[in-house]
């Protein structure tokens, strides 16, 4: 028995001593990571996506603003026909369109309408914008149509029930196959450091100007202010107004080939002190400018005002009260034809025997018909005090002359201001 309990014994305490040493079962924890040199790659989930070239409104975005915001720099928001209640800001380099500037199809001018509702300012175009594009829309009811503060290309759009349908704050560009009607003040506003290139407009019925320009003090690099190939009629005061402020800006306008028809009170206005009803005061606006090949027909009067203007190879017809008036100190008016104004001219620096005093024989589109005295009777080289004014190519005409007015009969490809030598100059 006592043998038997020692067995017993030394069988426990070798037991115990074997369970001592088993491992136990304890999860281990991870391990540190070493560090290496080879970078990890970032998850996907965290890359910020590239914005699109091209965002379609409402399909990919559902206003306006929101494509514009969405948008790469460069790229294009392109908008389906509806109507879109919006105030936007432009403050990158992109093309706001309707489907016209893929198709070409007017109806999508018509049919894409940005809705203003009395807005302030329907468009805003920042500085930072440069060469921004807006084509091919309907903008209406704003107090701006677009408030342009950069350079921006305005093409192919229908501004109708605005105040002013485009103010040029310090801005610039190219406005160029837009209409623009009914608009309470202005057709278009310059304002500021603005220079701008203005063709193949229509600007019609607005109840002010057509083209209002400020001439606020500026000094530095000549801003050009080109109104070229327009149609300017039925404005309820001036076709183009130019609005004088204290001292001699760098500014330097070309006028050229519109036909300024019909407007209530002058075809091109000039004012001064800041004054912008027309009372016919035929400011002496120092400013050059180059009225050339412009076809003036029924306003009261045709050109008021200018101490620095040369008008060439105009038409004044049909004035009811007087066609010029006071073009004078450096101003000179040479080979134009005069018709059926009820007085030619008043203080006015007129070279007779260029001039031509007869009927035009002008069809219902203001254009010279076959027989005309108009037909090769313009300049093609004049040399003002010293200053070779007008040099013209051949290409630019057609005949042994260019034609007088807006239109050459039969245009050749080329258009006149292809030969001047003004534009190289900084009068």
């Amino acid at each position: 028995m006592k043998k038997i309990r020692t067995i017993f014994f030394i069988t426990s305490i070798l037991s115990i001593l074997v369970s001592s040493c088993t491992p136990s079962q304890i999860e281990s924890p991870t391990p540190t990571a070493i560090p290496t040199n080879t970078p990890k790659p970032t998850p996907t989930a965290t890359q910020t996506p590239t914005a699109p070239d091209l965002v379609l409104v409402p399909k990919d975005q559902p206003t306006i603003q929101a494509g514009i915001d969405a948008v790469a720099d460069g790229g294009t928001v392109l908008v389906a026909p509806g109507i879109y209640t919006e105030q936007l800001i432009i403050s990158r380099t992109i093309t706001l369109a309707s489907y016209f500037h893929r198709t070409g199809d007017e109806r999508f001018i018509k049919n894409t309408i940005i809705e203003g509702a009395g807005a302030n300012r329907i468009i805003t175009v920042n500085k930072s914008a440069a060469d921004a594009k807006i084509i091919g829309f309907t903008i209406q009811n704003g107090n701006d149509g677009i408030k342009a503060r950069g350079i921006v290309q305005i093409l192919n759009n229908h501004f109708q029930f605005n105040k002013d349908a485009i103010d040029y704050q310090n801005g610039g560009g190219v406005n160029s196959g837009n209409v623009y009607e009914n608009n309470s003040d202005d057709g278009i506003d310059l304002d500021g450091a603005s220079a701008v290139t203005i063709e193949n407009n229509t600007i019609r019925n607005n109840k002010n100007e057509g083209i209002e320009i400020r001439l606020q003090e500026y000094n530095g690099p000549t801003l050009e202010i080109i109104i070229r190939d327009n149609i300017i009629s039925g404005n309820i005061e001036d076709g183009i107004q130019i609005i004088d402020y204290p001292g001699l800006s760098d500014r330097v306008f070309f006028i050229e080939r519109n036909l300024i028809q019909g407007n209530a009170m002058a075809g091109l206005g000039l004012m001064d002190d800041g004054v912008s009803h027309e009372d016919f005061r035929a400011s002496s606006i120092p400013e050059r400018i180059y009225l050339i090949n412009n076809t003036f027909i029924d306003n009261p009067y045709a050109v008021s005002g200018g101490d620095n203007l040369i008008a060439l190879n105009n038409l004044f017809i049909n004035s009811t009260t007087l066609a010029l008036k006071n073009i004078d100190a450096d101003s000179v008016v040479a080979y134009n034809l005069f018709w059926n104004n009820r007085e030619n001219s008043q203080g006015t620096n007129i070279v007779r025997n260029t001039n031509l005093f007869s009927d035009p024989l002008l069809n219902e589109s203001a254009e010279l018909q076959q027989g005309s005295p108009g037909i090769d009777a313009g300049a093609i080289y004049f040399e003002w005090k010293s200053e070779i004014v007008l040099d013209l190519q051949s290409g630019a005409y057609l005949g042994s002359a260019p034609d007088l007015g807006a239109y050459e009969v039969n245009t050749p490809s080329a258009s006149s201001q292809d030969g001047w030598l003004a534009r190289s100059f900084n009068p």
